[in-house]
């Protein structure tokens, strides 16, 4: 992986030539958080774990897919990436309750039925250095995730796609006209 990074003293920003950091945080508490490092993407889902795919096998899954794109369209900088020195030290106030430390960050958008804020912060659960000697999650373990996947989103993930996509593309449009501004 190829990075340069700065700090504030209390947190590292690292820059990546290679590496693709998004995520999509929705108004239920639900999140997808996703790396992209060559063909393989790492891809976390609360209450449903995390593995390790080739980016064919991503594109298979249609919900996996919109989410994925998703996320790049609500994430500001794909390429930055925040590591806590110490953990907490900048944000206390995690919009996210997460089980356990967590120090890798990424700044995405929040989105529920009817706005998108800007400015959210979610955590990954690994090190992203680690994904680059990660092996790729075995078959049986994919289905099982998407076994869990389907158990836990399926009753209203088409509505929440559908109101997301709307909401992303009318987000992107605005982005769009303030750059050309």
């Amino acid at each position: 992986m190829n990075s340069y990074f700065n700090t504030d003293g209390s947190v590292l920003y690292h820059k990546f030539t290679n590496v693709e950091f998004s995520g999509v945080f929705g108004s239920s508490g639900d999140y997808h958080l996703f790396i992209k490092y060559g063909d393989k993407v790492y891809m976390e889902v609360k209450g449903v774990g995390e593995i390790v795919i080739p980016f064919a096998e991503l594109q298979k899954h249609k919900y996996w897919k919109q989410y994925y794109d998703l996320s790049l369209l609500l994430t500001p900088n794909k390429y930055s990436l925040a590591e806590d020195i110490i953990y907490s030290s900048k944000n206390t106030n995690y919009s996210i309750a997460y089980s356990d430390a967590r120090y890798w960050s990424i700044h995405t958008a929040f989105m529920n039925t009817d706005a998108i804020d800007e400015g959210y912060v979610c955590y990954y659960k690994i090190n992203p250095f680690d994904l680059e000697n990660m092996g790729y999650t075995s078959q049986k373990n994919i289905d099982l995730f998407q076994e869990n996947y389907a158990n836990t989103r399926d009753d209203f993930i088409n509505v929440e796609l559908e109101i997301y996509n709307s909401l992303a593309t009318e987000y992107q449009a605005v982005a769009q006209a303030n750059q050309e501004e």
